[in-house]
């Protein structure tokens, strides 16, 4: 294993703060790659290609005793029984001796700590390429490539599972520094939910997350994903909202159940009155879907036409309050703080303005289109 120079950097500095004395880290040819006396960054150490001939540490009682050398300590790095550099400390051995074997020992787990690291983000990179290759397949050529990276990862296709799409609510608006670790909390996070089952997958993938899930191990799915969904929020106060599929058995089902619950996310996101969405759910919101933004901006233009800008949002939350309470002025009057005349105003105005009466029940269904049209064209 070949110890790249930045963790070497990092190996220095971190020993640095711990015995407050130069450290170098030199690589298998006998290189310094790294130093916290940044001039012997690149030069030959003698001493240490002795270590590395000899793998024993080595004390240097004085300045230039080896080529390129400064008195001090230097000791062999070992992972997996191979050496993979040598840790050099500067100083006298009454000074720095004591310090040898722990600095050893620290370095050398600070090793194996960046290989796991590596191999996890190697894995996790390949099973985000085959989930990738799974759902977005586009050509038929591309089906044996899906099922030999099945094979070697050990995920089984045809068994029953379901998938899920997340996103973090108002991406845009955060910060967008932020957004990076946003999402790598929420990956770790379903990650330690799903973890109990090697079938269970999520990857990151862009702005969503995708999780697919082995129905089998799951007794209830709602409580489960409710259960997430609450964790997250408590926390790291993240609004995060979910789209769920139907179930699948096959390559083809499973692709189907990514479009099914990518169409509930986007439901999710638009509406905000329900952070998990079943495709399974959607009624009116599936003909929504279909229609194009053009159409769509045609058929708010009608409608909402006479109403003022700055006034849309306070008719669109009458509205809302309307449909959502079935017409009952008391519960609509109670909801949005207002007297029961005052509110019998407002529809007459929404009836003035749009031509379109919320108590008559053909006007409300127009009205109503307007207002899940207007919601879905944020």
């Amino acid at each position: 294993m070949k110890i790249p120079q930045y963790l070497a950097c990092d190996i220095v500095e971190s020993m640095k703060k711990i015995i407050n004395q130069d450290i170098n880290y030199i690589d298998t040819d006998g290189m310094i790659i790294a130093s916290t006396n940044k001039n012997r960054v690149g030069t030959f150490h003698g001493g240490a290609k002795r270590v590395l001939t000899t793998k024993s540490e080595l004390i240097i009682s004085f300045d230039d005793q080896y080529e390129g050398t400064k008195q001090g300590i230097n000791l062999p790095v070992f992972f997996q029984n191979d050496i993979v550099g040598v840790i050099g400390i500067t100083g006298s051995e009454e000074q720095v001796g004591k310090y040898g074997k722990i600095i050893k020992q620290m370095t050398e787990i600070l090793v194996k700590e960046a290989f796991l690291a590596e191999q996890e983000k190697t894995a996790r990179e390949n099973i985000k390429q085959f989930v990738e290759e799974l759902l977005f397949l586009t050509h038929k050529d591309n089906e044996k490539t899906v099922e030999m990276r099945s094979e070697l990862l050990n995920i089984k296709i045809d068994i029953p599972r379901i998938v899920l799409v997340a996103r973090i609510i108002d991406i845009y608006d955060h910060n967008s520094l932020s957004m990076p670790s946003s999402n790598e909390k929420i990956y770790n996070l379903i990650k330690s939910y799903i973890d109990f089952n090697v079938q269970n997958i999520i990857v990151q993938s862009g702005m969503n997350c995708i999780i697919i899930l082995d129905l089998k191990a799951i007794k209830d799915m709602s409580s489960f994903i409710y259960a997430i969904h609450e964790n997250i929020e408590r926390k790291y106060s993240i609004k995060i909202c979910f789209g769920i599929g139907n179930s699948s058995t096959n390559a083809n089902e499973m692709r189907r159940s990514y479009m099914e619950a990518k169409k509930a996310l986007d439901v999710a996101l638009a509406s905000r009155k329900k952070f998990i969405m079943k495709y399974s759910e959607l009624d009116i919101d599936l003909l929504i879907d279909e229609i194009s933004d053009v159409t769509k901006k045609i058929y708010i233009d009608k409608v909402f036409n006479n109403i003022e800008f700055h006034e849309i949002n306070s008719y669109l939350e009458i509205l809302t309050k309307y449909f959502e309470n079935n017409g009952s002025i008391s519960k609509i009057a109670d909801e949005l703080f207002i007297h029961k005349n005052t509110l019998q105003y407002k529809l007459n105005k929404i009836k003035k303005l749009t031509g379109y009466d919320p108590r008559n029940i053909n006007d409300m269904v127009v009205l109503y289109l307007a207002v899940m049209l207007y919601d879905s064209n944020k």
